[in-house]
């Protein structure tokens, strides 16, 4: 069983650090990349919701972990509160909106890798 936690904790390790640098250069392609405005340069601010970076690492963390231990249905409470957390920041802004789903997407796309590949290690 300690063995099954420490892995969790590892891979809650890797997925929150791994994303961190992953995360914000995916949201920077979609801001600059091929469907950005015309005429953009890049250098416009950024519509970026407060504490994003911190949030993201945690859930990163929560999920990866939750794989690992076999209880996948806890990253829809994750994402639930996340959600639920940012409503009416998300509903105020189509800009923040995308940049908060494209975030959320590849934020659990990485938990949930590193998270399998942790479950793969203790099964």
């Amino acid at each position: 069983m300690w063995f099954d936690v420490l892995v969790a904790v590892l891979a809650a390790i890797v997925a929150a650090a791994g994303g961190y640098p992953l995360v914000p250069l995916f949201l920077r392609m979609t801001h600059d990349g091929p469907g950005s405005k015309p005429g953009r340069t890049g250098s416009e601010d950024i519509e970026v919701l407060q504490g994003g970076m911190w949030i993201g690492i945690v859930e990163r963390a929560l999920v990866a972990g939750a794989i690992v231990l076999g209880r996948p249905e806890l990253m829809a409470v994750v994402v639930a509160v996340k959600g639920l957390g940012r409503f009416a920041e998300i509903k105020s802004s189509a800009a923040a909106g995308e940049r908060f789903i494209i975030g959320t997407f590849v934020s659990i796309a990485i938990a949930s890798l590193t998270g399998v590949i942790g479950w793969a290690v203790i099964s």
